[in-house]
């Protein structure tokens, strides 16, 4: 099955919560209970900077919203999931562009185990490839850091599986 140049079978799919790791094969396994549309929050995962995105509840666009470091993003983690009623989180994972792991690859299972136990929303770890190099070719935008536009890409790539997964593809 493949969507565009996108397919599902490229795609590891997890989802980490407290008590239990579960591997899913669709997005849909992912929300089945996000019945009262939160946002999703999206994180670019990287060990001096992380960076991060939230989707609107239309799940139509991505929106910047921050670049913390390690630290900050666990020690406020759930006032950001209050504050912007966040229904899951989907984090970046890096691969090379063969497929293999990347180095990165075992630091953000790490990240991700460790989130898990701070918070109680689900967690999704979503192939990442060429988010990150989406941003930092083009021209130098300080608004936004390449962090938090590498979280868009990530959450781009999600919402238009989510969409496409609703719609029964």
């Amino acid at each position: 099955f493949s969507l565009g140049n996108f397919s599902f079978a490229k795609y590891e799919i997890l989802l980490i919560s407290i008590s239990l790791i579960m591997v899913v094969d669709t997005i849909s396994d992912f929300l089945v209970s996000n019945i009262y549309r939160k946002k999703f929050l999206s994180i670019d995962y990287g060990t001096k900077y992380i960076g991060t995105a939230i989707s609107d509840q239309t799940y139509i666009i991505s929106i910047p919203y921050k670049t913390l470091d390690e630290k900050s993003l666990k020690d406020g983690i759930n006032e950001i999931i209050e504050k912007e009623n966040i229904y899951g989180i989907i984090i970046g994972m890096p691969y090379h562009l063969d497929g293999s792991e990347s180095e990165m690859s075992d630091q953000v299972r790490k990240f991700s185990l460790a989130l898990s136990k701070i918070i109680k929303n689900p967690i999704l770890l979503l192939d990442e490839r060429l988010s990150s190099k989406g941003h930092k070719s083009k021209k130098k935008d300080y608004s936004t850091s390449v962090h938090e536009k590498s979280a868009c890409l990530i959450l781009d790539d999600f919402l238009s599986l989510y969409k496409n997964s609703l719609s029964g593809i």
